[in-house]
């Protein structure tokens, strides 16, 4: 129908995925708006009906849901026909009875205009005609929105800056949305064994100890090879972006399939982005003998993932919430350190007691190190400043990074230290 393409029309950005194939949105997506003089709850719901059987009645039931729930609704239907699908839909909103627009879409040529006039016999009062698409009628639909926005309890705008944004991310059917539901409390993020459910990032929003949380979760991230369909290349593009825009990233990994390639490569994109992540090892309560196994899965990681030799690693069951509290601590603990910032007297002073431990290698032409200053927090980076960047050996960078990681308090998130002369 186009109710995705209204959305991002509202919003004023691609947020919701869009797609001519029916049954893109699964999963209610959230924004807030400035729409009819107002900052409104903008909500974006899988179609009803639509979709692979196993999640058409998940999804519709959350599209009901949210109906019953609107201060007001847009009942988007389509100006070339009119289904049984559409009439069911019809019925159910009419007995809902939430105050409710009867919005016709595609209506972007004088022939379609015509034909609106024949939707006021569903009985609603008020019925626009928009082109979502080409952004025609969207004047008249927000001048129709307006007495029903400002005759509800519009709630002020929401007060985003000191919120975390957390981004759980990881391949497909690792447990991301189970894990997403149990931080929030409630069915959030639809759960399915259908690999591929999430597509449009769902975010909430939750709050531990006195922290409040933005947690976004992303579809799964599989190997580009998989990647066939345009609706999957782009889930997968809003995942990555979703760790750009993130301050700190669940990395979730199921432990009962055994670590993957595609799992590497996702550990190396957030690393090579500074961001701070905690690995939840999900699916812990399935595994046997798990009191023998923490130290053997970790150390595998460590020894595949080596850019992941610093961070926690924890386990859990996103399922029976087990697991999820020191996961949390772990995060604030990590976000400590995205954020800690080094005088440059102390750091210089640490350096030279690191030169002194160990000098650097010696020869005709010895590396000096002159001086070491930390340029930036989440990510965390240095610049080191020597005699000679280029011939400045890589065993003793990563010594250095050590040191900075064992004395200064950086012991579980990614830094870099740039070489300069």
């Amino acid at each position: 129908m186009g109710k995705s393409t209204l959305f991002n029309r509202l919003y004023g950005r691609r947020h919701s995925i869009t797609d001519h194939t029916p049954g893109v949105t699964r999963d209610v997506i959230r924004a807030e708006v400035e729409f009819a003089g107002e900052t409104v709850s903008l909500i974006d719901t899988g179609g009803i009906g639509e979709g692979e059987r196993e999640l058409a009645l998940i999804v519709s039931e959350r599209s009901r849901f949210e109906i019953e729930h609107a201060d007001l609704v847009f009942l988007m239907l389509d100006a070339l026909e009119v289904t049984g699908e559409d009439e069911d839909l019809i019925e159910f909103v009419r007995r809902a009875g939430r105050p409710t627009i009867c919005v016709v879409n595609k209506v972007d040529n004088p022939r379609r205009e015509e034909n609106v006039g024949e939707f006021y016999r569903y009985g609603f009062e008020r019925v626009v005609a928009i082109s979502a698409e080409h952004g025609l009628g969207i004047d008249d639909l927000e001048e129709a929105a307006r007495p029903f926005i400002l005759g509800a309890n519009t709630p002020a705008a929401v007060d985003t800056p000191d919120l975390i944004r957390l981004a759980i991310v990881g391949k497909p059917n690792t447990g991301k949305s189970s894990l997403l539901n149990k931080l929030v409390g409630r069915e959030r993020a639809i759960v399915s064994e259908l690999a591929g459910t999430t597509r449009d990032p769902v975010e909430d929003r939750f709050e531990y100890r006195g922290e409040r949380f933005l947690v976004l979760d992303t579809a799964g991230i599989r190997k580009k090879s998989r990647v066939s369909e345009a609706i999957e290349y782009y889930s997968v593009t809003r995942a990555l972006d979703a760790v750009e825009q993130s301050e700190l990233v669940i990395l979730v990994i199921d432990v009962t399939s055994g670590l993957t390639e595609q799992d590497k490569k996702i550990a190396q994109r957030i690393v090579d982005r500074g961001r701070a992540v905690v690995v939840a090892l999900n699916k812990w309560d399935l595994l046997d003998d798990r009191a023998n196994q923490l130290n053997a899965i970790t150390d595998r990681i460590n020894f595949l993932f080596p850019v992941f030799e610093h961070v926690p690693m924890l386990p859990v069951s996103a399922v029976t919430g087990d697991g999820i509290d020191n996961v949390l601590a772990a995060l604030l603990q990590v976000r400590r350190e995205v954020h800690l910032r080094i005088e440059t007297g102390p750091l210089n002073q640490a350096l030279q007691r690191w030169i002194t431990r160990t000098p650097p290698p010696s020869g005709k032409r010895p590396i000096k190190l002159r001086y070491i200053t930390q340029v930036g927090t989440n990510p965390v980076r240095f610049v080191l400043f020597v005699n000679r960047a280029k011939a400045f050996p890589e065993f003793y960078l990563r010594y250095i990074q050590n040191q900075i990681r064992k004395e200064l308090g950086f012991a579980h998130i990614p830094l870099f230290v740039e070489v300069r002369e």
